[in-house]
């Protein structure tokens, strides 16, 4: 019964790992012939030596081709890709407006950590709206009165011309040697700044220990680069979505996620603490200015234990560019600690 229980967490986690590598890109001419079964999971795959080795995807465009990153392995031979097309890069759905914001009890008062900072989160932006019928007239009550309801506001990020990237597309510095004191173009002016989200996909699967892994601290690492001519202000990174399982089939949503941010020519927003008890992940927040390379790490506390995850992050292409990626200290210890000593 219980392989049956791996079985099934096996294909759920590989299905989406193998979606996050391969499902946005175009098939090749020789596995086209072969057929894309190739790709899937077999029944001949020995449950208990699977692994998937710590894998990040970027550049993801909320829908276009995939761009792998850097496998744990790899982070040494890292290079950035200067010839990324994000000018191309449209969103297929509206992003909702954000905003931070005090906590508050059930009172009304700010809430203050032990330090006396004051609490912030991060929350949608609502307006209020007339309710319309199928041909645009606005709905009233049998009293007269007109229907209102609360929605997201949201935008929708547009693709530059490319004929105007030269000037304007917030990429373009990107497309210059690293080593040059400044870009070869000018830097778009700040009213023509236009924030473009996308995904950083990290997947991990190890399931030869028949067990699960525990370790807390640093988990994963992003190394972003600020990009030239972008507005002071905070970019954030969010939590797009965690999926995490254990060995015995068990969903390891964290009780708490706190999200980070790249906090240009400013100092960050306080950030909460991470739990005292409960599964916990946190993003923290950096400050930089514009042409930095700044890390930013992914902590988790009280650990309960997982074989294998799949989680993204969302962040602003426009103003970060990611550079590198990889295993944060604690977790390449803990999976190579038991690896080793096997």
């Amino acid at each position: 019964m219980k392989n049956h229980f791996k079985k099934i967490i096996l294909i759920s986690l590989l299905a989406s790992m193998t979606f996050a590598a391969f499902g946005c890109n175009k098939p090749t001419e020789e596995n086209s012939s072969s057929g894309s079964s190739n790709n899937l999971p077999q029944e001949t795959i020995s449950l208990n030596d699977t692994k998937q080795e710590l894998t990040f995807v970027h550049d993801q465009g909320l829908g276009e081709d995939a761009t792998e990153g850097t496998t744990d392995s790899q982070k040494s031979d890292s290079s950035v890709d200067e010839t990324k097309k994000s000018d191309e890069t449209t969103a297929s759905e509206a992003i909702p407006v954000t905003e931070v914001v005090n906590v508050t009890d059930a009172s009304g008062e700010t809430i203050k950590d032990e330090s006396g900072n004051v609490q912030t989160e991060t929350v949608n932006v609502t307006e209020v709206v007339n309710v319309t019928d199928a041909s645009g007239e606005t709905v009233k009550d049998d009293s007269g009165n007109v229907q209102t309801e609360i929605v997201n506001v949201t935008e929708a990020p547009q693709a530059s011309d490319p004929a105007e990237t030269s000037s304007t597309e917030p990429d373009s510095p990107a497309a210059t040697d690293d080593n040059q004191d400044s870009p070869a173009t000018d830097p778009p002016a700040v009213s023509d700044y236009t924030p473009v989200y996308d995904l950083c996909k990290a997947y991990w699967l190890d399931m030869s220990q028949e067990g699960d892994f525990f370790f807390n601290g640093e988990f994963l690492v992003i190394e972003f680069k600020v990009r030239e001519g972008i507005p002071d202000g905070s970019y954030p990174i969010t939590f797009a979505s965690t999926d995490i399982a254990s060995w015995d089939v068990v969903a390891r949503e964290p009780e708490k996620k706190i999200n980070g941010e790249v906090a240009v020519n400013t100092q960050p927003a306080a950030q909460e603490d991470m739990p005292d008890s409960g599964f916990g992940l946190k993003i923290n927040s950096v400050s930089a200015k514009p042409g930095d390379t700044v890390k930013v790490s992914v902590d988790l506390n009280n650990n309960p234990g997982f074989c294998g995850f799949v989680i993204e992050l969302q962040y602003d292409k426009s103003a970060l560019e990611i550079v590198n990626t990889y295993g944060g200290a604690d977790f390449d210890n803990a999976i190579h600690y038991v690896t080793n000593n096997d």
